[in-house]
């Protein structure tokens, strides 16, 4: 017996030692093997003069996504640290810090402040090495605007990553210092964002003016490694001053013109571009209190008029409202009133527009199937189911050749707001790792037990497919909203750009963008917006929300010139 445990524990000793080889022969570090850091997250205090508190949530979110790293750093339940730190007697310093993280079981414990003077923000964070082995990393951070807190955060979470958990981040913006001064700096790039004003270079400015350039930098396109330079022509309307929440091109009157129809939030609005001027036709629909998410224009019902379908809410987003408009000789009438779909137009492959609609579900605007809908005694009617339930919204839907197989597959958002690409057999061929889109669009959900919490479901963006720059493959235009807060019950974005991609037999790469402006896109469209023979690509752009009691709503609309 003796002689086999002797034997038993030479094999144990050689296995163990062939293992470290094989550990160290592979690259594999030791401390793989170990336990994940455990990392807690206070919620930042805020100073503000007003109310900014939903950042608390957006900052414990923002690093938390940025520190976890499977199997290496793991993220305590935020419940549980706020619990713990609500229960810290005084304010949280490094010895208090220290005491709440052992009770935690924490390695390191980061708390901070952001604070907010006119246009001045900063930030002021700490981490705390709850054994008090490692020195405290303390971070500070100004610059001026809002749109500065994310870089900034982003950076903090880049220090940590790179100085105690050995993690490279692939981006990272720093600033030269400026003297001395210890205090760092976040500078966006150049181009980050650029306000619409400012889009056409050489001073011309104002509207109702076309500008042309050729790849320079300030142009409205920005191509990507795959794409060649992009020559851009592009026209900018003056103010309006609503906040634009959707827009559709068609002729809606039939004299064989074009119209721009967009929604704000209560009412439906009709413009023409006629002899170089943005003009104004009429207020088609005035819903006052409902609020409108979504137009499109097309003629379903075949009487060579095209109607007008707007998808709406009702006062309180709880159900859906929706209705069509179509012209009568005289004015524009509601031959749908309050019906309980959400609508959209898509192009099908070898059919043309179609109407496609969806019910509200009872837990989130996902959840219904989406069907096509025909006219039908006197109203809208579902035919032929194009997508099943719990996938998409048809707010975010789109339909097309975009694998350039000859095969059909649906572009669409999920809840996350990341694109999916599925096959005519519903199999999911693509996933996004990113998020895009992006809408301040809202439905109220029942109330899921949070206190003091709106529970939302947002809309997704629209999605379209169509070849714009004639190379005989289909392309997919979307658009991306940077957003400030990250928040599931508020959203504030930053800037906007458009982003057209193309399947490069892996995935939807994106083959050029327009540059990011300030503010967010609402929607796009691509239409013969000018009557002058040639599609354009044109987008509403929301430049301030009037949210604010002080500020007014403003927003612009922005027309692209297309491939010949």
């Amino acid at each position: 017996m003796n002689s086999f445990l002797k034997k038993t524990n030479n094999i144990s000793k050689v296995c163990l030692i062939g293992l470290i080889l094989i550990v160290v022969s592979v690259g594999i570090p030791l401390s793989a093997f170990a336990k994940p850091l455990q990392v807690a997250i206070v919620p930042f205090k805020v100073n503000a003069e007003k109310d900014l508190s939903f950042l608390k949530d957006g900052i414990v979110d923002m690093l938390s996504s940025r520190l976890y790293w499977e199997d290496r750093v793991n993220i305590i339940n935020r419940q549980a640290t706020e619990k713990a730190a609500a229960a810290v007697d005084g304010p949280l310093n490094e010895s208090r810090a220290r005491k709440l993280g052992t009770g935690l079981g924490a390695d390191y414990i980061l708390f901070g402040s952001l604070t907010v003077f006119g246009n001045s923000v900063s930030i002021d964070a700490k981490r705390v090495d709850v054994s008090g082995k490692k020195q405290t990393l303390t971070f500070f951070n100004q610059s001026q605007g809002m749109d500065q807190v994310i870089p900034g955060i982003n950076l903090f979470a880049s220090d940590i990553n790179e100085k105690e958990f050995g993690r490279v981040m692939e981006t990272r913006q720093r600033a030269p210092a400026a003297g001395p001064s210890s205090t760092q700096t976040v500078q966006s790039q150049a181009d980050a964002r650029a306000h619409p004003d400012k889009l056409i270079v050489g001073g011309i400015a104002g509207g109702e003016l076309q500008g042309n350039q050729k790849g320079a930098p300030g142009s409205a396109f920005m191509a990507t490694e795959s794409a060649g330079s992009q020559s851009t022509k592009f026209w900018k309307s003056r103010s309006i001053k609503q906040r634009i929440t959707s827009i559709a091109i068609g002729d809606i009157d039939g004299d064989g013109k074009n119209e721009t129809v967009f929604t704000t939030e209560h009412t439906v609005e009709a413009y023409r571009y006629d002899n170089q001027r943005f003009i104004k036709i009429s207020t088609l629909a005035d819903r006052k209190l409902d609020h409108l998410i979504g137009v499109d224009v097309a003629d379903i019902n075949g009487n060579g008029v095209a109607e007008i379908y707007v998808s709406a809410l009702d006062p309180y987003r709880k159900y859906v409202k929706s209705f069509v408009l179509e012209f009568s000789g005289k004015s524009y009438a509601e031959i749908v009133k309050d019906t309980d779909w959400y609508l959209r137009v898509v192009d099908m492959p070898q059919r043309g527009k179609v109407l496609i609609g969806q019910k509200q579900g009872l837990e989130s605007p996902f959840d219904k199937p989406i069907f096509e809908l025909v006219w039908q005694n006197s109203g809208y009617e579902p035919a032929d189911r194009v997508m099943g339930s719990k996938r998409a919204n048809v707010m975010g839907f789109s339909l097309g050749h975009v694998m350039d197989d000859g095969s059909e597959a649906a572009v669409v958002y999920d809840k996350l707001d990341k694109l999916r690409v599925y096959g005519s057999s519903g199999k999911e061929i693509w996933k996004d790792g990113e998020k895009s889109g992006g809408t301040p669009h809202y439905f109220e959900l029942p109330d899921d037990g949070a206190k003091d919490m709106k529970n939302y479901a947002y809309y997704p963006m629209r999605i379209l497919i169509k070849d714009i720059n004639k190379d005989g493959k289909n392309d997919v235009i979307t658009v991306r909203n940077q957003r400030l807060s990250e928040l599931i019950s508020f959203r504030s974005f930053t800037y906007g750009e458009i982003e057209v991609r193309n399947w490069d037999g892996i995935g939807l790469a994106v083959l050029w963008k327009t540059r990011k402006l300030s503010g967010y896109f609402s929607d796009f469209g691509v239409g013969d917006f000018d009557n002058d023979g040639q599609d354009e690509l044109v987008a509403a752009l929301v430049i301030n929300t009037g949210a604010v009691v002080t500020t007014r709503p403003k927003s612009t609309l922005i027309a692209y010139e297309l491939a010949n």
